[in-house]
């Protein structure tokens, strides 16, 4: 892994303090002078690289949909099976969804979201900007012929709603543990996915 520079670390240590600072305080409870304590920096080296405290929550968040897109970002291969393609895009968003720094920063922007409503809606433009991903992918399994997709936002929201049932939801609110059935979960949802979007008789 390169090194980091002198700037670029502070800059993430800012970054982890104000994620501690927002958890612990909510977005509206937590200052820049906090934020500047925790990371062990002056206020004016915050606010050198964060103009606000609104830049820095909007930097959080945007950190957190990067890791989703980065995970996506795989376009489709006509030389290997459509299952395969979508088990090992399943497999790495389950990775994704097992990292306690993913984690913790869904629950502080989930509690921020309902702390702030109006929030929402700008969450749902991040997530359909940064998870395009999966819909490029989608698009050109349909124009190969592979899968036959009229709504493509619809097949998106349904495909990550079969995967984030079992790897998301339940690790966010420290419910049932479903990693030692990750294997047949992922099989099992994308067989039925292909088979609503390629159809049973052809599998």
């Amino acid at each position: 892994m390169e090194k980091l520079s002198r700037s670029e670390q502070k800059r993430l240590d800012i970054h982890k303090a104000a994620l501690a600072e927002f958890k612990e305080k909510s977005f509206a409870g937590a200052s820049m002078d906090a934020i500047a304590e925790r990371a062990a920096v002056s206020k004016r080296t915050v606010y050198n690289h964060f103009e606000s405290k609104e830049a820095l929550f909007q930097a959080v968040t945007e950190s957190f949909w990067q890791l989703s897109k980065d995970v996506t970002n795989v376009e489709y291969d006509p030389a290997t099976d459509i299952v395969v393609q979508l088990e090992n895009i399943t497999e790495a968003m389950w990775q994704l969804y097992s990292q306690a720094d993913f984690i913790e920063k869904a629950r502080v922007l989930l509690a921020e979201y309902i702390r702030q409503p109006q929030l929402i809606e700008q969450m749902i433009h991040q997530v359909s900007e940064k998870e395009k991903g999966l819909s490029r992918f989608l698009a050109q399994a349909h124009q190969a012929g592979v899968l036959q997709i009229d709504d493509l936002r619809m097949a998106e929201t349904q495909f990550w709603g079969l995967c984030k049932a079992f790897a998301f939801w339940p690790v966010v609110f420290q419910m049932h543990d479903y990693s030692e059935q990750r294997a047949q979960i992922i099989r099992t949802n994308v067989q039925m996915f292909v088979c609503q979007y390629r159809g049973c008789a052809e599998k």
